[in-house]
């Protein structure tokens, strides 16, 4: 029996005979998909099916495995993920501004020396503020392909790669969205593409369970050189909401752990003059702790103490403050 039909058998039987996929299974038929050799209405049934039965973290690593296999590794420090966007304006319950300062936090880091990857999708017709629309503001260079992205972190440690110019195949199945209605696994398997390979990255989602999830693939695929922190992001984006306390699971080298934070907004944190990216004066103080926070998760993945990452942060946006 082919891997597909063995798959599609595997989790598609009665509720009491279907199983998720194992690691080996996913990857074996991830990777014959994206080598031509399983069509796209075979590997759609598939998805689908894996979806209705909420996908396991083995199921996630195994794709997302057949596609890092394929990519070059480079010399990158941080992957930043951004693949969600954020809600519009016209979709909140207040005037806040709905901007993508996960940007600022991600050059911040870039001007300290940091090699900061960002790759992400901007779904055709969505609504949503996406980082694609802000990158010019902080003068941050779109790459035509892994090999300008080693070029561009070169010459200034920050680049944005979109998917479409990495694994277009991946691009092409979250778009069966629109043909069925439903989102795939590729939704999370994108996150965890890491095109760079690099050192630590940070994962942000919406939906409950999926925080753990991410940080669990992790432990599964073999990213041994990775550490990540996952956490519930503003609009599922990887954008740190210092307003609520939350559970964020990290992965690294010696496994899975969860981290319980209290709520971490300051009223009285220090401003810019201006904001590369317009922030009006209302919303400064909460685009602060954005920055702020979203540093402070990143740096943890590497010092590995909460302490040490919020002063570190703090000390960074006080050095971008006096610049700006």
């Amino acid at each position: 029996m082919s891997i597909i039909l063995e798959c599609i058998r595997c989790v598609g039987r009665g509720e009491r005979g279907r199983k998720p996929l194992s690691f080996d299974q996913a990857f074996t038929v991830m990777d014959q998909y994206l080598d031509g050799q399983i069509d796209d209405d075979q590997m759609a049934m598939l998805m689908m099916l894996i979806r209705v039965n909420n996908e396991t973290a083995a199921e996630i690593a195994g794709f997302t495995k057949a596609f890092h296999q394929r990519l070059p590794t480079i010399e990158v420090d941080i992957d930043w993920p951004c693949y969600a966007g954020k809600k519009s304006k016209q979709d909140l319950n207040d005037n806040q501004q709905s901007l993508p300062w996960n940007l600022v936090a991600a050059s911040i880091l870039a001007d300290e020396g940091y090699k900061v990857l960002i790759h992400g999708h901007l779904d055709a017709g969505s609504d949503r503020v996406h980082s694609q629309h802000y990158l010019q503001q902080l003068d941050i260079e779109t790459a035509n392909d892994i090999e300008h992205a080693t070029s561009l972190l070169q010459s200034s440690n920050i680049a944005y790669l979109p998917l479409s110019h990495f694994a277009p195949i991946a691009e092409k199945m979250l778009d069966w969205k629109k043909r069925y209605g439903l989102r795939t696994p590729i939704n999370t398997v994108v996150r965890g593409l890491n095109p760079g390979s690099a050192k630590y990255g940070v994962r942000g989602s919406f939906h409950p369970g999926f925080q753990e999830l991410h940080a669990e693939i992790e432990t599964n695929i073999g990213h041994s050189n990775c550490s990540i922190a996952s956490f519930k992001g503003v609009s599922g984006e990887s954008e740190y909401n210092p307003k609520v306390s939350q559970t964020i699971w990290t992965s690294d080298s010696k496994g899975l752990h969860s981290h319980y934070w209290k709520e971490m907004y300051n009223e009285q944190i220090v401003t810019p003059k201006r904001c590369p990216l317009g922030t009006i004066e209302a919303d400064k103080v909460q685009m602060a702790n954005h920055v702020v926070a979203s540093i402070a998760v990143l740096l943890f993945t590497k010092l590995k103490d909460k302490q040490l990452a919020d002063q570190e942060a703090y000390r960074l946006w006080a050095q971008f403050c006096t610049k700006h």
